[in-house]
């Protein structure tokens, strides 16, 4: 019998979730791959698109699917699907993708509203991305594993650190001040 597995795909809005989704095939790794956003879009409007998600998590977990969850972590509803997970006897791995400055989040999201994709207001960001330490200390230590991903541009990433037996070993090839910083953040939450 194969592992269940909840991955979490977590970063501030323009971090590139999406795109490293894609790039990392996830498709082939999970049954379905839930994206509030692209939900939002589907069922006109951020509430149907939240409901549609809670859902199809519910579902993956009732039914033992293995899974994969975009998001910024800025809820604490990712906390209670990872206790579910757990409690099913999933094993929960998280990423986590970042930028060094909100403005390079908000010029991202704004390029992408260009083209277009989902608008996140700047305001939404700003609050993401000055919690962003804080949501991530909070849900790490619930995962089995995790990886923390310097995001530079389409199909650039780096792993900075791992998350392994309760522990966040760090590589010291940070090239992103933000991995520096929420490696000294971390130990003392």
């Amino acid at each position: 019998m194969m592992k269940k597995t909840y991955y979490i795909v977590g970063g501030v809005n323009g971090v590139g979730k999406s795109t490293y989704i894609k790039w990392f095939g996830f498709e082939k790794k999970v049954d379905i791959i839930i994206d509030p956003d692209r939900a939002a879009i589907e069922e006109g409007s951020q509430i149907a698109g939240c409901r549609k998600a809670l859902s199809e998590i519910e579902r993956c977990i009732e039914q033992g699917l293995s899974f994969c969850q975009e998001t910024t972590l800025s809820s604490r509803q990712v906390i209670n699907t990872i206790m579910k997970a757990k409690a099913k006897g999933y094993t929960v791995a998280l990423t986590y993708l970042g930028l060094d400055t909100v403005e390079e989040c908000i010029a991202r999201v704004a390029k992408r509203a260009a083209s277009g994709g989902h608008y996140i207001p700047d305001d939404v960001i700003r609050r993401r991305f000055s919690n962003r330490f804080e949501c991530l200390a909070r849900v790490l230590p619930l995962c089995d594993s995790g990886f923390i991903i310097e995001s530079f541009e389409i199909h650039r990433y780096n792993i900075a650190s791992i998350f392994f037996g309760g522990k966040l070993f760090d590589f010291n090839l940070n090239e992103q001040k933000w991995v520096s910083e929420f490696i000294t953040y971390y130990p003392s939450h």
